[in-house]
């Protein structure tokens, strides 16, 4: 006897249909989540996936502390940067009253 393999989409309860019956089951947000993702969100996913639960971990740890140090020098740099401005100009605004001292 000849077995007949049913066509995709032909039978509702064939293993093609399982995953659409699954992501109507997921809540909304990951099912709009999920819809977002383009295929290099994917390949990033299906490789995060691969590697060990403590290193996934250890790689996010240090993306938190990158951003927090980078943070932290981009207020430093402007910190600076408004000292600099404000020597220079309380240096210039001294220059001048110490000008009108000698004048007057």
């Amino acid at each position: 006897m000849l077995a007949v393999t049913p066509i995709a989409g032909e039978n509702m309860n064939d293993a093609a249909s399982q995953p659409a019956q699954r992501f109507n089951e997921l809540d909304e947000k990951v099912q709009e989540m999920l819809s977002q993702l383009k295929p290099d969100h994917v390949k990033t996913l299906e490789y995060l996936s691969t590697l060990p639960k403590e290193e996934v971990q250890g790689l996010m740890k240090m993306f938190r502390d990158i951003k927090a140090v980078s943070k932290f020098l981009r207020w430093l740099i402007v910190t600076l940067v408004a000292i600099f401005i404000g020597g220079v100009a309380l240096g210039e605004n001294i220059a001048k009253v110490a000008g009108w001292m000698k004048r007057g």
